[in-house]
């Protein structure tokens, strides 16, 4: 089982909770570089798209089936 998001909580689940984590403060910190080029720069950048690589933290929650 997988989250997303990586809440504090997740660490803490039974079995901890593997999780892909965003780096929000990169991403704000592009969206400011970018709404800052444009209001400085008076036109209209052309569009882009970014990507921000997401971390999968690996906790208990994956792995192996277990054996009945």
């Amino acid at each position: 089982m997988v989250g997303f998001d990586d809440i504090p909580e997740a660490a803490y689940f039974i079995p901890p909770l593997t999780t892909v984590r965003q780096d929000f403060g990169e991403l704000g910190r592009r969206a400011l570089e970018l709404l800052v080029a444009e209001l400085e720069g008076g036109a209209k950048p052309s569009p882009t798209h970014e990507r921000i690589p997401p971390e999968l933290v690996l906790r208990r929650s994956v792995g192996p089936a277990a054996r009945w």
